[in-house]
């Protein structure tokens, strides 16, 4: 999911930063597990599995998220959230955006959220290889153009790999690792999804101001894909 818009047309300067998030969940985990302890946070505080977890509603206590209008309920909500992420066993991929500078340091650049998947999808690769593991990719469905777009990117990295002469992967490690993208409406209340939402938003703050402490960010900072302990580069690409 993602934090920010990917337009370069016209940048928000209050928030010129475009971020893409994913959470690789082994997928027998999930379905036996995870889905159903997402569910049951739903149901504590809606009595109803079906609401949808969206970032931006639960920031603004915009129905059904005026309950967080009460302090106490806040609290409880926000500390039973982080517990959960912190219990969930999954991790984390991120690619941050920063638009203004993509625009001033390349004459035509991509669209962001192309370029975003571009990325991703490298490391999404590592993951595997470094798993001895094969996946698939899982994205909420937008407008048609929108996925029309997404999915053109896709199936260029699987048929021609990526990379220029100095960076190159060829499309046979795509084709041996990843095995499908899929498009989910919002409507089919992916818990996955809902999730990769609630972590994009905090993400990107830290990326446009690294100086600001993040308790958000502290939750789910032990979830990226690391090397040795260095996340940036690794589960955490800022570009450029």
């Amino acid at each position: 999911d993602e934090s920010g818009d990917h337009s370069l047309t016209k940048i928000d300067e209050q928030f010129p930063v475009f971020c893409l998030a994913g959470c690789i969940f082994d997928e027998n985990e999930y379905f036996q597990n995870d889905d159903a302890r997402i569910d049951a946070f739903k149901i504590k505080y809606f009595n109803d599995s079906d609401i949808i977890l969206h970032s931006r509603e639960i920031r603004k206590c915009l129905p059904p998220f005026n309950i967080l209008l009460n302090k106490k309920t806040k609290e409880d909500f926000y500390k039973d959230c982080n517990n959960l992420l912190s219990n969930l066993n999954f991790t984390i991929l991120a690619i941050a955006i920063k638009k203004g500078d993509l625009k001033q340091q390349y004459s035509d650049p991509s669209n962001p959220y192309n370029l975003s998947l571009y990325f991703i999808m490298e490391r999404f690769l590592y993951f595997l290889e470094e798993n001895d593991d094969v996946g698939y990719i899982s994205v909420e469905s937008r407008d048609p153009k929108s996925n029309t777009d997404l999915l053109e990117t896709y199936t260029s990295i699987m048929n021609n790999g990526s990379g220029g002469n100095n960076h190159n992967i060829k499309a046979e490690r795509f084709q041996n690792r990843i095995q499908k993208m899929e498009f989910v409406e919002k409507k089919q209340n992916q818990n996955g999804h809902q999730l990769a939402d609630l972590i994009a938003y905090p993400i990107a703050r830290f990326v446009l101001d690294r100086s600001k402490d993040s308790k958000a960010l502290d939750v789910i900072k032990s979830k990226f894909r690391n090397r040795g302990g260095k996340i940036r580069g690794y589960g955490l690409k800022i570009f450029p």
